[in-house]
């Protein structure tokens, strides 16, 4: 399959009803890295409705990064699995 260009993707979606346009991370650090970045998203996170755990996670695996650490907790969840079997 032949990647195409946002402007051909555009006039090819003129033959549909409904036109929807999804916007990633990467562009969003580009548009507005003040606000997007996992720096800027961990120290605007609101904590205090999570156990006190839940932060400690983050210096655990000193990361800002949200993906990163539900990554680790999903696979520590299974690797827990395993014990209970």
């Amino acid at each position: 399959m032949k990647l195409m260009s946002f402007a051909a993707a555009l006039d090819a979606s003129y033959q549909c009803t409904k036109r929807h346009l999804l916007l990633g991370n990467g562009f969003s650090i580009a548009c507005r890295p003040d606000i997007f970045v996992y720096g800027k998203l961990f120290d605007q996170a609101d904590f205090s409705k999570l156990s006190s755990s839940a932060k400690k996670a983050f210096n655990a695996l000193e990361t800002q990064d949200f993906e990163k650490v539900i990554k680790a907790l999903r696979d520590a969840k299974a690797i827990l699995a395993v014990g209970t079997r």
